[in-house]
């Protein structure tokens, strides 16, 4: 069974993530890096795969993983290392999307729009596949607010990660999970 990176470290302090990208950044040894890897590598994958296409996601991870290695000295003990990780590999994923003009901004009418309570149960795989679908379908800025929530950024953390104002991230949300109710409800 893999426990969740925050219960991890209450078992051994000395393997938190910050404590473990403080000690890189102090040492450049390996196994710092490493074990940041074993903790990170899956939850950035997912991100980036969400985002882009497999082989971009694979190409942005290597990539970010270079710019932990290379920029070390710059994290700032007062960011917590999931941040810092994530702000690297959001901002080297922009920069490729911008790179292949990929980089787009979909504005959807509020209009069209409808509410419905997002409490629905996702028991089969199919439906599960539905819903990736529909994440799939919202615009980059909404699905990476959307996504950032999910891994459990605090608003805040989301607006600093974005470079937004929080209003920005509460209106992106609003729209990510109307527009993921609306799908919803339509599917039924």
């Amino acid at each position: 069974m893999k426990l969740p990176s925050t219960i991890k470290g209450w078992f051994n302090p000395k393997n938190h993530p910050d404590k473990l990208l403080q000690q890189f950044a102090a040492t450049n040894n390996r196994k710092y890096l490493s074990a940041l890897v074993d903790e990170y590598n899956q939850t950035l994958f997912h991100y980036l795969l969400s985002q882009s296409d497999k082989a971009t996601a694979e190409d942005i991870l290597q990539s970010t993983w270079l710019k932990v290695i290379n920029k070390k000295h710059l994290y700032k003990t007062n960011n917590s290392a999931k941040y810092w990780l994530f702000a690297i590999a959001r901002n080297t994923l922009i920069d490729e999307l911008r790179k292949q003009q990929k980089w787009c901004f979909k504005i959807l009418e509020e209009s069209h729009l409808q509410s419905l309570d997002l409490t629905l149960q996702l028991s089969s795989e199919q439906q599960i596949n539905q819903f990736n679908a529909i994440i799939d379908n919202l615009p980059f800025h909404q699905r990476e607010v959307f996504l950032f929530q999910q891994e459990g950024f605090s608003l805040k953390e989301i607006a600093e990660l974005t470079d937004e104002n929080q209003e920005t991230v509460k209106s992106r949300l609003r729209y990510a999970r109307q527009h993921l109710r609306t799908h919803l409800e339509n599917r039924k």
